[in-house]
């Protein structure tokens, strides 16, 4: 469970949206959470202000507000950084938060999680899971009443599923567990194509649903929650930004390879962090020994 939640705020409406989320998740899991604004030394050219004292001011009094409105219990901490990615990674990982969130791009459909610039520094080899805000979702007390989480069975997905359990159960929230079977045929020679000729889509993958529904279920039931689980067949990445849209938080877990212990993209969480419509929170692929554990797990 998540134990400091670090937002990132540059004054912009998406920052609030940021701050909302955090407040929401801080509010259900006790965790500690803190509001962060970087701005640029004082010898960098901007524009009618030329004073670091100045900038800082500026910044700490935005902060302020969005703490006043949204989420009264942050701390409040600026840093001189010309990048406010660097910044907030620099942050999160002295103060050792263990979730960072971030608004949406600027420019991203209102209703809906589009990753921006900072977010996407943010987005690889990070120690920390990472989190986008809906643009447009800054009303304070909105709570968690859905947490979904997308499964396929390997270790990446057991550490997604793991949080996202411990996070509905302490918002006290409906988790749902998506399985989703990929719908691509292999290279099959023309004999083949022939006898799949009379059956349907769903007749085709209507046992690797059953088994992927099996698999997700048992995976529930080892963590003793309470979930509803489904499967379904299409694309993992659409089939899950299909999700987003009745849940209220989206949790996926880091691409099968890359450094252990940190947050690598894949593409399900491409898919997402472009146009989700709902938040969406990536977590880190899991250490070593806990790979070891899921897949003795998976293996019995």
């Amino acid at each position: 469970m998540f134990s400091h939640i670090a937002v990132g705020s540059d004054g912009r409406p998406g920052s609030e949206d940021a701050v909302a989320l955090g407040a929401a998740i801080a509010s259900a899991t006790g965790a500690r959470l803190s509001l962060m604004g970087a701005f640029p030394p004082s010898f960098l050219p901007v524009e009618g202000v030329t004073d670091r004292k100045t900038l800082r001011a500026e910044v700490t009094r935005t902060l302020r507000g969005q703490r006043d409105r949204l989420a009264r219990d942050a701390s409040i901490h600026t840093i001189v950084d010309g990048s406010p990615a660097r910044a907030l990674r620099h942050f999160a990982q002295r103060s050792r938060a263990d979730l960072v969130i971030v608004g949406s791009h600027h420019a991203s459909t209102p209703g809906h999680a589009a990753i921006g610039r900072t977010g996407r520094q943010l987005l690889y080899d990070a120690p920390f899971s990472l989190a986008v805000a809906v643009r447009g979702s800054n009303e304070p007390g909105t709570g968690l009443r859905t947490v979904g989480v997308g499964y396929d069975g390997g270790p990446e997905a057991e550490m997604a599923l793991a949080v996202a359990a411990e996070l509905a159960t302490a918002a006290h929230a409906k988790l749902v567990v998506r399985r989703v079977i990929e719908d691509r045929v292999p290279v099959l020679s023309g004999e083949a194509w022939i006898a799949l000729a009379d059956w349907s889509h769903e007749r085709m993958w209507e046992d690797a649903r059953a088994s992927g529904v099996a698999e997700a279920q048992s995976a529930v039931s080892r963590l003793n929650v309470r979930a509803e689980v489904s499967a379904t067949v299409g694309d993992p990445g659409y089939e899950m930004r299909a999700l987003s849209s009745a849940v209220d938080l989206v949790v996926v877990g880091s691409r099968r390879w890359g450094p252990v212990a940190r947050l690598v993209t894949g593409g399900v969480g491409e898919t997402l962090v472009t146009e989700a419509s709902c938040p969406v929170l990536i977590v880190p692929r899991p250490t070593s020994s806990r790979r070891g554990r899921s897949s003795r797990r998976t293996s019995r």
